[in-house]
């Protein structure tokens, strides 16, 4: 079965909603309408307190391996199809593949990736830090050994009320 056949059977409301999943061989970068994928039940071993899947051997034969389940495909289609206005198996494809990458649908058709974590951070921990403003004169830092100004609603100045907020170090 390729992705296109799995979309097609989501679409015709085909298959297990409450059970299947999407298995696919590798980690969904090169995902196109021609990959070799699988709507399937994830089974779970319940002897264990881990949660361990039990894939078909047919599957594991063929590389594949569980993404998402059936509802999560099926949403990505829809939001292929809203974004588009029509019934697009392209950008259908396109949605389950930057879902399966991202965990997250993107806002528009050709999407950028989105930044790397560490990036993500490094932006808020920025614009968190701009948001405390001036440091007050009048108002020493009560971090010892610190002659900063406290800033406004803190006892601290700007890098140790970061500080003592997010628990790392001020890079700022």
């Amino acid at each position: 079965m390729s992705l296109q056949d799995v979309i097609t059977k989501i679409r015709n409301r085909e298959g297990n909603p409450d059970e299947d999943w999407l298995f696919i061989n590798g980690d969904g970068s090169g995902l196109h309408l021609n990959t070799d994928c699988e709507l399937a039940m994830v089974e779970v071993d319940e002897s264990t307190d881990d949660f361990v899947e039990i894939v078909p051997a047919e599957l594991l034969e063929r590389g594949l391996h569980s993404t998402i389940d059936y509802e999560t495909v099926k949403a990505s289609i829809d939001w292929a199809d809203r974004l588009t206005g029509r019934r697009d198996d392209e950008a259908a494809a396109e949605m389950i593949r930057y879902y399966i990458r991202f965990d997250s649908w993107p806002d528009r058709l050709g999407a950028p990736d989105p930044p790397p974590v560490d990036e993500i951070i490094a932006h808020l921990d920025r614009e968190f830090f701009d948001s405390l403003g001036q440091e007050r004169e009048g108002t020493t830092c009560r971090r010892e050994d610190c002659s900063r100004g406290a800033v406004s609603f803190s006892a601290f100045c700007s890098r140790h009320h970061f500080e003592s907020l997010k628990k790392k170090p001020c890079p700022f």
